[in-house]
């Protein structure tokens, strides 16, 4: 391996790293809450204000991250971050009333909204194709290995120990991965005056950091990526998190057993991710494969609705393809789209919107189907979902057609 090659694995290593630890420095409650809930005698929908407070921050943090990457140092704000996360940690299991905890994870997930956005910047400031896009796509498998690892590692604490072990330990890898941020990651980015990288063929081409923001959004058919990634918002993580309740109410397997059968259906995210990287790096328009994404997961989705009862691993395979479609679709619009289309000055910008857009998809699903569920029933909730998703293929496909008439375009330009 050349020392090029050397130092890029390197960047991209400490980069998943920070990412994977911060991720379950939030999931952490996630894992923790039924005990929680046990133990401190707080309501369900109280302790589930606390990643209200969370999802809601998170989001809108994703907006302030994507400006504010244009004037800080994002290896700066980083470092912060890993710190601040892992003093919230420690804090946390102290925490005695809801509202205390709703701050402090609120403020968690303000804070973690830097995560990507930072690290794309980093990644278009000091790599090039093909590491950039493998970069950008590593960091779309952290929902899934972060959420397995998270639940076995918050199992066994609380078993032998108790479920303030579980913070406390994470605050003292997030400090310990701090640090190694703070050495390596100024050493591997640093480089000489005359080797700073060339732009990308796409960012010679992109829209110049003095266009007004409006017309960013439009350059590229921007917009249809914005709302697709709400559309994946509402159609991954959220239906991901209804699974159990699906399966125990429609196969009565009762409520162990239901998690037990359907928690690797998350864990296959990572074969979307990796898959989407593959297609998507050699994809002339990606809006054009998000739509072939949402189409299958339309299918999947209006299937279970028709054929959902008739049997239990049928309705398994069809929640994996969902997730898998989803993530590679997210892998499409938010991974590899900005650092094709945007100026390295440009893309931390557009990552946070297209990133609040997942986030606000996803925190208006939980409750939605919750709620559709409880009211309709789930044939409703899937009609909805997959007439979603199909929605969501039409308006990529739309996006797709403008892309490539814009590129036809400027070729005769």
């Amino acid at each position: 391996m050349s020392r090029e090659n050397r130092r890029a694995a390197g960047i991209i290593l400490i980069a998943w790293l920070a990412y994977l630890i911060s991720y379950i420095g939030r999931s952490d409650y996630s894992a923790c809450l039924l005990t929680i809930i046990e133990e401190t005698g707080f309501s369900r929908a109280a302790a589930g204000s606390v990643s209200s407070a969370f999802a809601l921050c998170n989001a809108f943090g994703q907006l302030v991250s994507g400006f504010a990457m244009k004037k800080l140092d994002a290896k700066k704000v980083i470092a912060i971050e890993l710190f601040a996360v892992a003093f919230i940690n420690f804090l946390f299991p102290e925490a005695t009333s809801i509202p205390v905890m709703a701050v402090l994870w609120g403020v968690n997930g303000f804070l973690q909204s830097t995560l990507l956005c930072g690290v794309t910047q980093i990644f278009a400031e000091t790599l090039k194709e093909p590491r950039l896009s493998r970069g950008a796509v590593a960091m779309n498998t952290i929902g899934a290995v972060g959420g397995l690892f998270n639940y076995v590692f918050a199992y066994f604490m609380i078993r032998y120990l108790c479920w303030q072990s579980v913070f406390f330990t994470v605050s003292v890898l997030l400090l310990l991965l701090g640090i190694v941020w703070c050495v390596w990651m100024p050493r591997l980015t640093k480089r000489k005056e005359k080797s700073t990288p060339a732009p990308t063929p796409a960012a010679e081409k992109a829209t110049p950091s003095r266009t007004p923001l409006f017309k960013q959004l439009f350059a590229h058919g921007t917009v249809f990526v914005i709302a697709g990634a709400g559309c994946v918002g509402l159609l991954r993580e959220s239906v991901s998190l209804w699974i159990p309740s699906f399966v125990n109410d429609v196969f009565a397997l009762g409520e162990s057993t239901s998690i037990i059968v359907t928690v690797f259906v998350p864990c296959m995210q990572i074969t979307g991710a990796i898959l989407g990287g593959r297609l998507g790096r050699s994809a002339a328009n990606l809006q054009f494969l998000s739509a072939g994404a949402f189409a299958l997961s339309g299918v999947c989705l209006l299937t279970i609705m028709l054929c959902g009862s008739a049997s239990l691993i049928l309705t398994l395979i069809l929640f994996v393809i969902n997730a898998v479609s989803m993530t590679a679709a997210l892998t499409f619009l938010l991974s590899l789209f900005p650092i094709r289309h945007f100026a390295r000055t440009e893309v931390a910008l557009l990552v946070g919107i297209i990133n609040f857009s997942v986030h606000a998809g996803d925190f208006l699903s939980s409750f939605s189907i919750g709620l559709l569920s409880e009211q309709l029933g789930w044939g409703a909730t899937f009609t909805a979902l997959g007439a979603i998703a199909l929605l969501a293929s039409l308006l990529l496909l739309t996006g797709g057609y403008f892309y490539r008439k814009e590129v036809k375009k400027r070729a005769e330009a």
